[in-house]
């Protein structure tokens, strides 16, 4: 995860970068030799899978898996250490947040849902529309860029500071798939 990596709680955004998915390969191999049945789907999202984009030089991976409770206990039986650390808190997307630290740095986020949580499904959405959508994607960017100029010190600001935007696009996202 050489060209992935941000220092925890620093803000900075990357042009994006073509080795992003090769690194998302790698660890989702990763993370299905560790996990094996327990995983039920895996997919790269967040910004660094929407092409053309600036973002945080993490790579987000979303997982379903058919028991989270089991997913949970295995993680922090066996798994939760020096590399991967679980986030304690609860987190905006009521998801079951693990971290990939290596160097000091932030590599990797990782998002568990239960199989079929709609979080986990309209992540996956997000993705596919704004990679389907160029004008979307020039526009998330640009909010990106202004909110990063107003809250670069206060990364929290900058992640609610996008939420309203990201649901618009969902909806969008939503309403594309049912005419279908």
């Amino acid at each position: 995860m050489e060209n992935a990596g941000l220092t925890k709680g620093y803000l900075e955004l990357l042009d994006y970068k073509e080795e992003y998915a090769q690194i998302y390969e790698e660890e989702k191999n990763n993370l299905l030799r560790i996990y094996n049945e327990k995983i039920s789907s895996i997919e790269h999202v967040g910004s660094t899978s929407i092409k053309g984009i600036k973002s945080k030089p993490i790579i987000d991976i979303l997982i379903q898996t058919d028991d989270l409770d089991d997913f949970k206990k295995y993680t922090e039986e066996c798994v939760e250490g020096e590399t991967y650390t679980v986030k304690k808190e609860p987190t905006m997307g009521g998801d079951y947040l693990m971290r990939k630290e290596e160097d000091g740095k932030v590599k990797a986020l990782i998002h568990v849902y239960q199989t079929g949580d709609m979080n986990g499904i309209t992540s996956i959405m997000f993705r596919d529309y704004m990679n389907s959508h160029e004008d979307e994607r020039k526009r998330y960017e640009a909010l990106k860029l202004e909110l990063f100029e107003k809250y670069k010190n206060e990364r929290r600001k900058y992640t609610f500071g996008k939420d309203e935007y990201i649901k618009g696009v969902i909806k969008k996202a939503i309403d594309e798939a049912n005419k279908k």
